[in-house]
């Protein structure tokens, strides 16, 4: 088991490729702690871990909210006593209530922050907590959520793009802070992955993506998880502030 007795925190647990690595890192040996906004969804993933023969609990918590990051991580620590592995993996693909497409100009003011927040804030908050514990006892894993979307980009999200390249600039200037102190900070950018994100992609929108990966195809959410397995163990001890993609290819050439 490449993670026994690992304590994990997995934000955005409940659904897609957080719920995947929550279960991946349990059959690894971990324990741990599915965040979600909504508690059923935590709840969900945590009872199939268990009920899989593993160790979890789920920490309900909205991680665009300061507040919320700081009760959450006293929770954790209450509940396993420390943290070894943190994955900021909690996000949204839209900010409104439709499939539609929005150019620039079309984006409102909160259409902004709620992508900034949920995404970038959030991420910048857990960490912030998780280095709390992390630096003083000298080891830890932190695995950031990235995208081709902050690689590459991509057109009509430029509020996601931006959250997402925040997100790889955020990596790699605290890896460069924290690796002196046994913490090894990482990030992956996914291409197209079949998720709940995902699935309301129109016909014509999933043809462009095949169109454009290589290989032809979507990715699934195993192979996202694979990835961050690979960061969160021992295997991944001589990469810092590194961006793993695994995308298929992908190219908008």
């Amino acid at each position: 088991m490449r993670l026994k007795d690992k304590i994990v925190l997995v934000t955005g647990g409940g659904s897609g490729l957080g719920r995947e690595m929550g279960l991946l890192f349990a059959r690894e040996g971990a324990k741990v702690g599915v965040n979600d906004v909504r508690p059923e969804a935590a709840q969900n993933v945590a009872t199939e871990i268990e009920r899989a023969g593993g160790v979890a609990r789920p920490f309900v918590a909205d991680v665009s909210s300061s507040a919320a990051v700081r009760k959450m991580f006293a929770e954790v620590l209450a509940a396993f006593g420390t943290i070894d592995v943190l994955v900021n993996n909690a996000g949204i693909g839209r900010t409104r209530d439709t499939t539609d497409l929005f150019t620039t100009i079309e984006l409102t003011d909160d259409d902004w922050h709620k992508m900034i927040a949920t995404h970038l804030d959030a991420t910048f908050y857990c960490t912030r907590e998780a280095l709390r514990v992390m630096i003083p006892k000298k080891a830890g894993r932190i695995i950031n959520q990235g995208s081709i979307a902050g690689t590459a980009g991509l057109p009509f999200v430029s509020n996601y793009c931006a959250a997402k390249a925040g997100i790889i600039g955020f990596t790699k200037s605290v890896a460069l802070e924290v690796a002196k102190h046994g913490v090894l900070v990482n990030a992956i950018a996914p291409g197209f992955i079949e998720t709940p994100m995902t699935a309301p992609l129109e016909a014509e929108a999933r043809q462009w993506v095949i169109g454009n990966t290589p290989l032809g195809r979507f990715g699934q959410p195993h192979d996202i998880a694979a990835a961050a397995l690979y960061l969160a163990s021992d295997d991944a001890n001589f990469m810092v502030g590194q961006v793993i993609s695994p995308n298929g290819g992908w190219t908008t050439a």
